[in-house]
């Protein structure tokens, strides 16, 4: 009797695995040769997913878990001396984000189109890698009757290389100059606020932020180091 009951033991499972194999065969060939099918792929699909998702408008954008392309933009910042100032109170440039500072002191539009655009453009050519560029610009308070020429150097400036983003920032207030009134800084900065509305540039107003915040200069032109400071910011912020 027992020698029985092992018998039929071992023939049950005998024909349980015949008819586990035998699934196993049909199912692979169900999904050409591939037992786990569909299953397998959509958890390689939702894997793909997890990299892209799609927009309202249909279009596939990559998702915030999928990594940037970071180290393609980059941003340099011109000015004259009152830049010079701010890079040494509040250490601006940082090649390692790709800030540059292209600045001197007592300069202008005649060196702006001469000198700076020349040392941009060394800039550019040194960091190939970097795809698009932001120039950041502050000059006019050495020769604020020339906003018409600055604009058209800006414009020509983006009309030669559209792939460049600009960003002027407004003079700001002098104090207690014989050569120069805020009422001057008013009229260029005024004119400048309307080029940057005609040809889309962006426009950060550190200037109407200094009369409200409070400022200290050193000779009625350059600031002391806490405003530098705060200019600074103010642009960070805006940037």
């Amino acid at each position: 009797m027992k020698k029985y009951v092992e018998f039929t033991v071992t023939l049950l499972v005998l024909i349980a695995s015949i008819a586990c194999l035998g699934y196993v065969v049909v199912k692979a060939a169900k999904n050409g040769g591939d037992f786990f099918g569909s299953n397998a792929k959509s958890i390689v699909e939702s894997q793909t997913k997890k990299k892209t998702s799609t927009s309202k408008d249909g279009k596939t954008v990559k998702s915030a878990d999928s990594g940037s392309d970071d180290g393609t933009s980059g941003t340099i910042l011109i000015g004259d001396s009152r830049f010079v100032g701010m890079n040494e109170a509040a250490s601006v440039e940082d090649k390692e984000n790709h800030i540059w500072m292209v600045a001197k002191v007592g300069q202008g539009l005649p060196w702006f189109k001469s000198t700076a655009l020349k040392s941009v453009d060394k800039i550019k050519s040194r960091n190939t890698a970097i795809t698009s560029w932001k120039y950041v610009i502050c000059l006019g308070v050495n020769d604020l009757s020339d906003i018409d020429g600055y604009i058209e150097e800006y414009e020509s400036l983006i009309e030669d290389d559209s792939s460049v983003k600009l960003t002027m920032v407004s003079v700001n207030p002098v104090q207690n100059r014989p050569d120069i009134t805020n009422k001057d800084v008013q009229k260029f900065n005024d004119k400048l606020i309307d080029a940057c509305d005609e040809n889309d540039w962006k426009y950060i107003d550190t200037y109407d932020e200094l009369i409200k915040k409070g400022y200290k200069t050193t000779d009625g032109l350059h600031y002391d180091d806490d405003t530098y400071k705060l200019i600074w910011r103010l642009i960070k912020k805006e940037m």
